[in-house]
């Protein structure tokens, strides 16, 4: 909690310091209309899976995990700087996950350096297909995703903004195993939190 505290205090500085990078440098700059975010990744949290004693708890090792993610949202911003849009991703925590979900956002002060906060929220698809460990059968499936978030943005043209982000991520997972020679099939229920810093351009 602290260092988050020390981050969102850190990105209120930089705005506040910094103004003048971009104000009225693009006379014509798009401020409503069709968007695009491409946005890379890293999500940062604890290895260790919450179901300790899970028949699939397999790795007790409770080192920090870092998981790449890349996502694309398409939406439509407002000329009050609200916007709305759908996004698909692609991350990998302990198997694939294919993340789809809704993106609300609002920006602040459009034409200049500035502040912008979003809440996205989906479901993550896992990866369905039967995997093998020690004669047991595993299907990885998603569950939903929680992950609000807040950046900087920076003018780079009349059309395009370079975006800053740090994010809290809520996780959640299922996985189902099934013994190969009885049938025997259980299931259980994770959950993952995760610090996420990005990077990503936005297209207008």
């Amino acid at each position: 909690m602290k260092n988050l505290s020390s981050i969102i205090l850190f990105t209120f500085i930089m705005v506040e310091a910094f103004p003048q990078l971009s104000e009225n440098r693009f006379e014509n700059r798009k401020k409503e209309g069709y968007y695009n975010i491409t946005q890379m990744g890293l999500l940062m949290g604890n290895r260790k899976l919450s179901d300790q004693n899970s028949y699939y708890y397999y790795n007790p090792n409770n080192n920090v995990q870092v998981t790449p993610s890349v996502t694309m949202i398409n939406g439509v911003m407002s000329a009050e700087g609200w916007g709305v849009g759908i996004g698909a991703g692609f991350e990998i925590f302990e198997h694939n996950l294919f993340p789809v979900f809704i993106d609300f956002r609002h920006v602040l002060r459009d034409d200049d350096v500035s502040l912008f906060f979003a809440f996205k929220t989906g479901y993550s698809i896992g990866n369905l297909s039967k995997k093998t460990y020690d004669n047991v059968y595993f299907r990885n499936f998603g569950g939903l995703m929680v992950n609000p978030e807040m950046g900087i943005k920076i003018p780079l043209n009349e059309k395009a903004d370079l975006l800053f982000t740090v994010a809290y991520r809520y996780q959640k997972m299922k996985t189902t195993f099934t013994q190969r020679f009885n049938n025997y099939e259980n299931e259980y229920n994770t959950s993952m939190n995760r610090m996420a810093f990005g990077v990503a351009i936005m297209f207008r």
